[in-house]
């Protein structure tokens, strides 16, 4: 009997213990391509307990933009430090709303869904949503689809996660894709409908990170060189300014003639 309650006593001090063990709040934090902004806050009871947590946050809070409220930006919690779980962007979501809004009567939405590799060995999954200004044919939707991947493909396979969430952002990679299907059929808006980190490659490795810093400076470099040479061909073939033709007013601009009495 003794040996009983004794059992029963380290049973119930064990659960007491487990109870009193107290919880705390941990501020979650963007990544510094969004100027650290606060994303909110969690309550654990361990710190490790937030390291498999995802955020989710709206863009038009993020960019402080009405304009840009049909989408979400994705994070995980990849560290904590000094009380702050800090977090990587990992995808950029437009919400169905925002999808709606794009149809209408007489068009067609193209959808597609594919995956890019890009710096550091990682892989996004895309899908972009094309609106016809008419009717596509199924060999023109076809090729629209074909065109967009190749181009996403070429512009992005260098480029970070966090560079590429902002292209899309920025308007950047509607105006890839619009240069990449006009002249095979009108559009009238070009979106990405999702772009997210495949979950296999979230988790970056020392030699992931490596490669990434090593091809997105090549990238920058390139970019740089690129700029640069667009701004010297500008100068070159800049046209003479020339006085402004004066413009003869109209009776109008005038004002009104004077009625007599």
């Amino acid at each position: 009997m003794a040996v009983r309650q004794q059992l029963m006593a380290e049973a119930k001090a064990k659960t007491t213990g487990a109870k009193t063990k107290k919880k705390h709040w941990v501020p979650i934090y963007a990544p510094k391509a969004f100027d650290s902004t606060f994303l909110g806050e969690t309550l654990v009871t361990e710190n490790e307990q937030i390291l498999t947590k995802s955020v989710t946050a709206n863009l038009m809070v993020l960019a402080d933009d009405p304009r840009k409220q049909a989408y979400n930006l994705r994070f995980d919690v990849v560290s904590v430090k000094d009380g702050k779980a800090q977090t990587q962007a990992i995808g950029l979501l437009m919400m169905p709303a925002g999808v709606k809004r794009l149809i209408r009567r007489n068009r067609d939405k193209v959808d597609d869904s594919f995956l890019i590799r890009i710096a550091g060995g990682r892989t996004l999954r895309v899908k972009p949503v094309l609106v016809t200004k008419t009717k596509a044919s199924a060999s023109a939707q076809t090729k629209m689809r074909a065109a967009v991947k190749a181009k996403l493909q070429d512009a992005w396979k260098k480029m970070r996660v966090d560079d590429v969430i902002m292209e899309s952002i920025d308007g950047k990679a509607s105006r890839l894709m619009r240069d990449a299907t006009n002249r095979i059929h009108p559009v009238r808006s070009c979106d990405i409908r999702e772009l997210i980190v495949v979950p296999a490659d979230r988790v970056m490795s020392d030699e992931m990170a490596t490669r990434m810093e090593s091809e997105a400076s090549e990238e920058e470099a390139r970019r740089a060189q690129l700029a640069s040479a667009a701004a010297a061909a500008g100068v070159e073939d800049a046209p003479v300014e020339r006085a402004p033709k004066r413009r003869r007013k109209t009776i109008d601009e005038d004002g009104p003639e004077d009625m007599g009495v």
